[in-house]
């Protein structure tokens, strides 16, 4: 598809260092780029501030006094992406704008801003804690070095990549500047003036496992989801991998925002403080799953040896434990697993936990990676927590996803894949390889994974239990789900404070042959996993179906 970013030129408009204490440059600058001159100021100030502590760090570090370092000896940037019209101006007529340069540079520009720009991520000029971090890593640049040296290395005023894959493959992206040093060489009865040049290097081109169409469709149910009252839809997410590799093909996270547009309206997405516009929800929003936990209780159960297939429960409703009630949806009679699983029937898992254990409950959610770092190649990753259970309330409660438990989207979808290929949990990623400037790969991704011994019986089971829950019976039979084919377990998390729910719907498609696994959840909605988050996905596969039935 079109790229989700691309370098384009771009011009500054810079101010000689000496020039930047005088007014005359202010008032020109102001009528050229209609930037006001107490912002100006500001940054005129924030520049001299910062080359004074430069030159107080050489001067100690030589014990020279009263040095003078190369950034006094150059114009420093005071508007950034100036119009080429302003650009042009200014050359044509250097004398009429004293102090005053050009710098040109590249810029980023993004044709699908709104794509994906959660994973695309941000570059911004280096902060004062990005800046020590540098230096602690020894990769700045000084004015005591030589050009020579430069390559790589970050100068003071440089940009970084901050978020997404900006900051995660910053090393790939970020080219190295080239140099240009003269000196003179003193020969028989003459001088002669001699240059040494090192031509830049461009960064890399990185390419990513999103699948344009696949992204496009994720973002559409979310946002169709939030125009349809019956579905009660203000935020979450939904997820989709591929089961035999973990390359995460969409992320689609909501509300979101625009690459191309959103430093014009930063303060009013900063004010959405509820709905966090900014928070990328597939790998930063833990919530409790409510009853997709049930999957890992039932493997539990049944690789602990505490329960087969076959084994019964009777549920009418309401059971006490050490003198507490607990209740269940519905009253289901006396059921099996296969159909505990399509009912999504408390009772019988609340039975299960205890036979098994809470220390088993907890240990197999581990090992399916919840509540753990998944290694997601993404900045800022939230863990989750699966909590520890040895209490009766705390297994009952871990046992249908509610309590302490905590997971990301990516989480669960990686467990569903776990789950799908046959116990193979892999490192999830978004990056699929990079290449130079002349098209050679020089970096590219290989599937990740360690395996989860299970039991092909225990796997059987769960999947089919899975199976029967988009089925005539099952909880996310109304979602229409039958037609793609769809193996997966509702969620409904509650939350007691606000009397909302956090709905869920998890799982993998096809059941015969599983290619993608997904998890989908509506954060703080008065509905549930089968009736409020199961659609949302229905609304994703019709776009994408038929390419999701012809993935190898």
């Amino acid at each position: 598809g079109t790229p989700l970013a691309r370098q384009v030129p771009a011009f500054d408009l810079a101010v000689s260092y000496d020039d930047l204490p005088k007014d005359e440059w202010k008032e020109q600058v102001s009528r050229l780029c209609g930037v006001p001159r107490e912002k100006l100021e500001e940054k005129a100030q924030r520049i001299i501030r910062r080359v004074e502590r430069i030159r107080r760090a050489v001067e100690k570090r030589t014990g020279i006094e009263r040095v003078r370092v190369v950034e006094q000896n150059q114009a420093h940037p005071v508007v950034r992406d100036v119009p080429p019209e302003v650009a042009a101006a200014v050359r044509a007529a250097p004398e009429a704008f004293p102090g005053i340069v050009i710098h040109e540079g590249a810029r980023r520009e993004y044709p699908n801003g709104a794509l994906a720009p959660h994973v695309v991520g941000g570059v911004n000029d280096l902060n004062p804690e990005q800046w020590k971090k540098v230096c602690r890593e020894g990769r700045q640049w000084t004015g005591g070095m030589p050009l020579s040296q430069i390559g790589a290395r970050y100068k003071m005023d440089d940009r970084i990549g901050s978020s997404g894959m900006e900051k995660e493959y910053e090393d790939l992206l970020r080219g190295r500047r080239g140099y240009v040093r003269n000196y003179l060489a003193f020969r028989l009865l003459k001088v002669e003036k001699v240059s040494r040049e090192a031509p830049p290097e461009p960064g890399c081109d990185v390419y990513l496992t999103l699948r344009e169409d696949f992204q496009r469709a994720a973002n559409e149910a979310l946002q169709r989801a939030s125009g349809m009252p019956q579905l009660d839809f203000d935020r979450g997410a939904l997820v989709i991998i591929d089961v035999k590799s973990g390359a995460v093909l969409a992320a689609a996270t909501f509300p979101s925002y625009d690459l191309s547009t959103y430093r014009e309206r930063l303060d009013e997405i900063a004010k959405d403080k509820e709905r966090a516009p900014f928070l990328f929800r597939p790998v930063q929003a833990a919530l409790p799953t409510g009853s997709v936990y049930k999957v890992i209780t039932a493997i539990a159960g049944l690789e602990e040896g505490a329960i087969t297939p076959a084994t019964t429960f009777t549920c009418h409703r309401r059971e006490v434990f050490e003198g507490r009630a607990f209740h269940c949806t519905g009253s289901h009679g006396t059921l099996a697993l296969l159909e505990a699983i399509e009912r999504s029937c408390n009772i019988y898992f609340y039975h299960t936990a205890l036979a098994a254990g809470g220390p088993a409950l907890t240990r197999w959610g581990r090992r399916f990676g919840l509540g753990m770092p998944t290694g997601v190649d993404f900045p800022f990753e939230t863990t989750g927590r699966v909590p520890e259970a040895h209490a009766t309330f705390q297994v009952i409660n871990l046992a249908i996803g509610q309590g302490k438990l905590l997971c990301t989207p990516l989480q669960v979808a990686n467990m569903m894949a776990a789950v799908a290929n046959g116990g193979r949990l892999y490192r999830p990623h978004f990056f699929h390889h990079a290449s130079n400037s002349e098209g050679e790969i020089v970096r590219e991704q290989r599937p990740q994974f360690k395996r989860i011994a299970l039991h092909e019986t225990t796997l059987s089971a769960v999947r089919e239990g899975m199976r029967l829950v988009a089925q005539k019976r099952g909880t996310a039979r109304h979602a229409d789900l039958e037609r793609f084919r769809v193996a997966g377990k509702t969620g409904t998390a509650e939350q007691e404070a606000s009397g909302l729910n956090h709905a869920w719907f998890a799982g993998y498609a096809p059941y015969e042959n599983p290619k993608i696994a997904f998890a989908v959840v509506s954060e703080s909605t008065t509905g549930h996993g089968g009736s409020h988050a199961a659609p949302i996905l229905g609304m994703a596969l019709e776009r994408i179906w038929d390419e999701v039935e012809r993935m190898q």
